[in-house]
């Protein structure tokens, strides 16, 4: 069995969408729809459904034990790869969007330099989403802006950053907080990690994110940084994002919260003997350094 083709169907059957699954594993659309029929053929039974896209009775019993072969084979590449003192495979990793945007780019570049046979995939989530695919094996490692309540979670501190309250750069400047408390304000949701960093920060001064006014909650950070360019109000994010906004002159800090925020890298215990996940944690502990915003 072709375990490419297994993969194929399994995004499809995912995504409902032959497109994005193209789009995924970089093919062409009728590459996709050619591998899932050579799946059916070699079956003798229909996989999806044409027109829903929907598993048939048989797609769910591939869902069923694909997986379980797809990280098999996993496992055979990773461990005859460490036979050979290489390392090979597939690292899926999860990333909330500083560490997915700002931080793991220039680790990513160092680790598959070192490390060409291996290949990486990365999906971007708020932080809680990404402990959730962890936690459901989903993902191999996790970079994430919140601390895991799942004592059982292996996890390190990779980088620390301080938040920031941003305005529009031709704003006014401000002498307290108090100046513009009552002013519109763009926050991220409150399932990513800045949004509970910035609630702690607030706390500490006597207030919470729930008391400001909240014209716009947007997914990405960057999005958060260009409204506050137009002039849709204040935010509060991190110092390590601000930075290339602060220098192109779009925003200006205005002062900094009471707090410092931990990112983490973040695995289940079974992964703790990985090769590859130690080198990745080692190489981002060593390189987050000049991430670090005192």
């Amino acid at each position: 069995m072709n375990l490419k083709r297994v993969k194929t169907f399994m995004l499809a059957a995912e995504h409902k969408n032959f497109s994005t699954v193209a789009q995924i594993l970089n093919i062409s659309q009728p590459a996709v729809s050619k591998q899932i029929k050579k799946l059916e053929k070699e079956l003798g039974v229909p996989l999806l459904n044409r027109d829903t896209l929907e598993p048939t009775e048989a797609g769910r019993i591939v869902l069923r034990h694909g997986e379980t072969l797809l990280k098999g084979w996993q496992e055979i590449v990773e461990q005859c790869a460490a036979l050979q003192g290489n390392m090979a495979g597939l690292i899926k990793i999860g990333a909330s969007t500083i560490p997915g945007t700002y931080l793991l780019p220039p680790i990513l570049q160092k680790f598959l330099d070192r490390f060409p046979q291996v290949e990486v995939q990365l999906a971007v989530h708020e932080s809680a989403h990404v402990l959730e695919l962890i936690t459901n094996e989903k993902v191999d490692i996790g970079f994430v802006g919140i601390s895991p309540a799942d004592e059982s979670l292996k996890q390190h501190v990779i980088a620390k950053d301080k938040l920031v309250i941003i305005g529009p750069d031709h704003g006014e400047e401000i002498e307290d907080f108090e100046d513009i408390k009552d002013s519109p304000f763009v926050f991220r949701s409150e399932r990513s990690g800045t949004w509970r960093a910035a609630d702690q920060g607030l706390r500490k001064w006597g207030y919470s994110v729930r008391d400001l006014k909240c014209v716009a909650k947007v997914e990405h950070t960057e999005s958060v940084i260009s409204m506050v360019q137009a002039g849709l109000g204040y935010s509060i994010v991190s110092n390590i994002a601000a930075r290339a906004a602060v220098q192109a002159k779009r925003v200006k800090i205005l002062a900094e919260l009471p707090i410092e925020r931990e990112f983490y890298a973040v695995y289940l215990p079974a992964k703790e003997n990985n090769q590859a996940i130690t080198h990745l944690v080692d190489l981002a502990s060593i390189l987050s350094g000049g991430f670090k915003t005192h």
